[in-house]
């Protein structure tokens, strides 16, 4: 059928036409109803269910020539929904555990079915309220590994490497990124937003020529060095969780890009998570422990990618190309500074442009946010100014350790 936006009148007849998602998922006689989730900055998002047993249930998710949350205002290419169509089949074959399964991928409609999810949460919900993941470390180190280990040069011939190169050019979500992530939130931007109580660190911030130069180079890195197969956007309100389960969700953004970038946006979010926490938690102690937890999970995180990482490099590289221990050496401690720089990118860019994170947002007093934002920017340009010194991850947990607010907001 030719384009057209879906709305909850005609979803649930556009999904009684696809009958391998009928067949997999409902049951025949069953009434389907549809919901506007509205859930999402970017795209259409309903979840069609079965009045008999709302357990039989899947979500449709749909392109719009532009971003929902802003409107026609803000352009968007509608051949993102073939590019997370291509990448959930892809992160499946390499870590099926971890992504939800796709049904239907319908490239007139520029819509996608799939697996809804609907015991799980948006992990940076979960991180609000002080919820313990207990696999979530384990879970997404190993699917990071594998995700980007498989798609690289260190895998795959040369020949499959640039022909997938070539399928998943993302131009027009890569701009999105690259004016967002690395140039807008550093000068004047009418898109920009900030806590006006941050007004003289954001001033000092954008005349930060020294700090600006290292964003450029990161920012040149991001749009030059094709690694692997990034998912682009791998922050935790684009990970849904329990207790048991870890599911990676969007991964719309993805291109050919260089691999600390899904790392450091992680670990970038989980720092922020880290900053917000005096704003959700009145008890001290309370905070102080889930603090802890965070920071075990960001180191977790990367020792059990690297691990993971290290034991494919071991097991399945193309020994014909890469074949030094010398060589993998600099390049996990090359990945693990390019992590940083990218993760405290991400941190700044949350706090001064456009596109901020209910971590920070929820928290209704703007002087106490200003001091969880003015921590977040500290790490920030800790991490970046000081990421070619890295070493360890030890590193980037000291620096967290040692940051602080600039000043005593509402003291």
């Amino acid at each position: 059928m030719p384009y057209q936006p879906l709305t909850e009148a005609t979803v649930v007849d556009y999904v009684k036409n696809l009958p391998e998602v009928l067949s997999s998922v409902f049951l025949p006689g069953d009434t389907l109803r549809g919901v506007d989730l509205a859930d999402g900055n970017v795209n259409l998002v309903y979840r069609v269910s079965a009045e008999q047993n709302l357990g039989r249930t899947v979500i449709v998710k749909q392109a719009l020539p532009y971003a929902r949350v802003v409107g026609e205002s803000f352009p968007m290419p509608l051949e993102r929904s073939r590019i997370e169509a291509d990448l959930l089949q892809i992160e499946a074959r390499y870590a099926p555990e971890f992504v939800p399964r796709l049904y239907h991928h319908d490239p007139e409609m520029y819509a996608i079915v799939m697996e809804d999810l609907n015991q799980h949460i948006i992990m940076r919900k979960g991180l609000n309220a002080q919820v313990v993941y207990p696999h979530f470390a384990q879970h997404l180190g190993v699917f990071i590994a594998r995700t980007l280990f498989y798609t690289s040069d260190l895998y795959l011939p040369h020949e499959v490497k640039k022909e997938m190169m070539a399928k998943h050019i993302n131009p027009g979500l890569c701009k999105v990124t690259e004016d967002l992530v690395f140039t807008h939130p550093f000068m004047e931007h009418p898109g920009n937003k900030w806590n006006a109580e941050l007004q003289p660190e954001v001033d000092e911030i954008r005349a930060n020529n020294s700090l600006r130069s290292e964003i450029f180079l990161l920012k040149e890195a991001f749009m030059t060095h094709a690694q692997a197969l990034i998912h682009g956007d791998l922050h935790t309100g684009s990970i849904m969780v329990n207790e048991r389960e870890t599911k990676v969700i969007d991964p719309e953004f993805a291109f050919y890009g260089p691999m600390g970038f899904d790392i450091g946006a992680v670990l970038g979010n989980l720092a922020l998570a880290y900053c917000a926490q005096p704003g959700h938690v009145e008890d001290p102690e309370k905070c102080a422990e889930y603090r802890l937890w965070l920071l075990d999970t960001i180191r977790e995180v990367w020792n059990v990618f690297e691990t993971e990482f290290r034991r494919l490099w071991n097991e399945e590289l193309n020994r014909e190309n890469w074949d030094t221990d010398e060589f993998r050496e600099k390049y996990i401690r090359r990945l693990l500074q390019d992590t940083t720089g990218f993760g405290g990118t991400k941190m700044m860019r949350r706090i001064l442009g456009l596109a901020h994170v209910l971590d920070l947002e929820a928290i209704p007093d703007p002087q106490r946010r200003a001091t969880c934002e003015s921590q977040a920017l500290d790490i920030g340009q800790r991490w970046v100014m000081n990421r070619e010194r890295v070493r360890s991850i030890e590193d980037l947990i000291v620096m967290i350790k040692e940051s602080k607010a600039k000043y005593p907001y509402g003291a």
